[in-house]
């Protein structure tokens, strides 16, 4: 479990809002979503050790009290966009993208959002109250408008033209640099696909049992820091080499805001600012025993928004102790930069030598072993450049010195989880395949069709570039959770139960999970038809069929595309492919109810229809153990299960000193799919749940032996309906204890 120190919150916001100079009040951007983090091309030796270049969407609304300005450069008041990938792999949280080139933004489309009533203001100019903005990967790729990050300001929010390199150019572009006079003078032809993107190293991305994640940083002049809680944000994705490309699905674990050091399973999080004059450095540190009284420390600093960066690390350690075998991890390959550690006074100590300081959107990993016990205390970062505010940045964390602290960490999931909706997102390879969703009262079960195509006869619906039209069934078509005798036919390949969905080009799993009424996308995609090449409704006896025959791409490549769904009066629906013409843009193919659904993750479809799968009426999220506090030894916590189903009949609270990670399947031993043990108990109490959820507390024996014991904790609930052996289990939680 993500443990987050706040180092006094009142006295920091308040401290923040008096001393950033350029505060406007009432103004606040919020990042709705990012998605679709898409291949743009790879360069230098052969897979896998050249470097890949990929970009991603984002979507943004204004929720403040006033407009945000919006002036495309070379004026330099408008929202710009840092983009960063990391990795989770071998207990550490990596940055795994260079420090990419920020998107500057250069149009508002005052489009209608999440955050309230839009009122348009400004022509493009400015973002209106209530209003939203979509900048897509093609926006978001274009090098036109990519520029250095060392040129903003990421506290203020600012950036200078004049001798930017907008303004001089590139140092590759002849003529260069041109004159330092304010005007756009950048010319970007001859860049290859790979260069001011997001760069990572292919090696980087194959490593075995890794979880990766990609963010956005949205920066804009003037905003307060206490409105700058949705400013991050990032998603799960699984990194494919396909043989000449690569994809980037997202994954199950979606969208969240913060830094993205919240991914890192079991870390403990603290923050600070150098007197609130600058912006925030994140500290995570995960603490491993290592048996004979030796502990690893790993930390990873993320620099989300100081101007000053960072150029030592310093932490405490008890005098008595021992460091040893120091690390050190940046974004490059160059070893002649690292930092180096040494262990000065009481003391250990990681140094920046000059050119390598820990700059904003940048995410550093520190390392060392010690003879001590974790304890909590202050650690200190201090700045690289001169500016205002104080030297250092001190943090909270863990560290060699102190009293030894109580911790815990989540360990694996619980089961009987279920959801609504499916999807894959990104690219296509269902061509010439069929796919049938058998419908059931609890939901659709997903395999292999075996119907037939029919070519469409008669009139088409009309349909030209981003249109759709509603068409009335012969019959009542039951679906998971309703029915519905009017289908909603978009061009862009999905159809809905009704009116709602409104008409996009753009496919992403946020917008289709966000759906206002239910929606099956046998193809969402970019299409253009028009004349001939067309959508068709024909019904026969029982089914009604929805064919997009031949319908070209919006863009290149202008190939084209045969998709049909069917309809069936008794539930059935069946997606069949013919020829798929590719190209660049996304696709999606699934079906949500819609109404902010939870995220299933995106599925391989192609490589699970068949065996198939299921979906629910509605999402069931599986059942859960937390605990109320840090286990601090002479304490009392509570151990809280919660989403019990219905039919629970009774629970057993297992404690024990064996721990299973990741843990041992139940599915075959026990007959309980999807279900671990990560323990096996040496206590073991019962308990009759009243609701659904059940608190049990637990007193920790003020007994100073149990420093740096740990125990697991886990639920086991005897749940009939969710497998043949009537019993579900949660996820684990470990605890470290301490007196602390």
């Amino acid at each position: 479990m993500k443990q987050l120190v706040f180092l006094t919150l009142t006295a920091a916001v308040a401290g923040s809002l008096a001393a950033q100079s350029n505060t406007v009040p009432g103004l606040d951007g919020r990042l709705t979503q990012i998605d679709t983090f898409t291949y743009q091309g790879r360069r230098g030796a052969a897979y896998p050790n050249g470097e890949v270049a990929a970009s991603m969407m984002n979507e943004m609304c204004n929720p403040g009290s006033v407009t945000i300005p919006w002036f495309a450069a070379m004026q330099t008041n408008h929202p710009k966009f840092g983009f960063i990938m990391v990795r989770v792999a071998n207990d550490k949280i990596e940055q795994v993208s260079d420090w990419s080139f920020c998107k500057h933004a250069f149009i508002s489309t005052n489009s209608p959002s999440s955050c309230g009533s839009c009122v348009p203001a400004g022509g493009g100019t400015v973002m209106g109250i209530g209003c939203s903005d979509i900048y897509g990967v093609g926006n978001n790729n274009d090098r036109t408008t990519l520029g250095p990050p060392s040129e903003l300001n990421p506290w203020l929010g600012t950036w200078g033209a004049t001798g930017s390199y907008f303004d001089i150019g590139d140092p590759a572009q002849a003529g260069y640099p041109a004159s330092a006079n304010g005007a756009y003078s950048l010319n970007t032809s001859g860049f290859d696909n790979v260069k001011n993107r997001v760069i990572m190293r292919e090696q980087d991305l194959i490593t075995p049992g890794a979880k990766y994640y990609y963010g956005i940083h949205l920066m804009h002049e003037g905003e307060a820091v206490a409105n700058r809680g949705d400013n991050l944000a990032h998603r799960g994705c699984n990194p494919v080499f396909g043989g000449s490309t690569w994809t980037f699905a997202n994954n199950g674990d979606a969208q969240q805001w913060g830094t993205v050091l919240q991914r890192w399973n079991g870390a403990t999080i603290g923050s600070g600012q150098n007197g609130n004059d600058d912006g925030r450095f994140f500290v995570a540190v995960k603490t491993t025993a290592l048996g004979g009284g030796q502990y690893h420390y790993e930390y990873a600093i993320h620099n989300v928004d100081n101007n000053r960066a960072g150029a030592t690390f310093r932490l405490p350690i008890d005098p008595a102790a021992v460091a040893s075998n120091f690390t050190f991890g940046d974004i490059d390959t160059n070893a002649a930069n690292d930092w180096t550690a040494a262990r000065v006074g009481n003391e250990v100590v990681f140094s920046a030598p000059a050119g390598n300081a820990l700059r904003w959107n940048t995410i550093y990993n520190f390392g060392f072993d010690a003879n001590y016990q974790p304890g909590f205390g202050n650690a200190s970062i201090d700045e690289a450049f001169v500016g205002p505010g104080g030297l250092t940045v001190t943090v909270n964390t863990k560290v060699p010195a102190g009293p030894p602290a109580a911790e815990y960490s989540v360990v694996g999931t619980g089961c009987a989880n279920c959801r609504s909706s499916f999807y894959e997102v990104g690219g296509f390879d269902l061509a010439n395949s069929k796919i049938q969703l058998t419908y059931g009262t609890g939901g659709y079960s997903v395999g292999p069709s075996t119907a037939t195509y029919v070519a469409p006869s008669g009139g088409s619906l009309g349909l030209t570039d981003e249109t759709d039209a509603s068409f009335a069934l012969p019959f009542s078509l039951p679906y998971p959770g309703g029915s519905t005798n009017t289908l909603r036919i978009c061009s862009n390949g999905y159809i809905s139960v009704s009116t709602g969905n409104g008409i996009s080009y753009q496919p992403s799993s946020a917008a289709f999970l966000g759906s206002a009424v239910p929606r099956w996308a046998p193809c969402w995609h970019d299409f253009n038809p028009a004349g001939a090449n067309n959508v068709y409704v024909n019904t026969a006896p029982g089914v009604v069929r929805v064919t997009w025959l031949n319908v070209p791409n919006w863009s290149a490549p202008a190939g084209s595309s045969t998709v049909q769904a069917q309809f069936y009066s008794n539930g059935d629906v069946h997606f069949l492919y013919n020829a798929v013409s590719l190209n660049a843009d996304s696709y999606l193919v699934g079906w949500t109810r819609g109404n902010n659904a939870a995220d299933p993750g995106n599925r391989d479809i192609s490589a699970t229809i068949g065996t198939g799968f299921s979906t629910c009426t509605s999402d069931v999220t599986g059942i859960d153990l937390a605990v109320s506090a840090r286990p601090v030894i002479g304490t009392t916590i509570n151990l809280v299960t919660s989403n019990l189903p219905a039919s629970t009949l009774a629970g057993f609270q297992m404690l024990g000193f064996a721990s299973f990670i990741p843990g041992f399947d139940l599915t075959t031993i026990l007959d309980m799919p999807g279900c671990f043990a990560y323990t096996l108990p040496d206590i073991s109490v019962t308990f009759t749940p009243t609701g659904s959820s059940n608190s049990m507390p637990f007193t920790i024996p003020l007994d100073n032996t149990l420093n740096g014991q740990t125990m697991m904790v886990q639920t086991l609930t005897i749940s009939p309906g969710f497998n043949p052996a009537s019993l579900l289990t949660t996820n684990g939680v470990q605890l470290l204890f301490g007196s602390s």
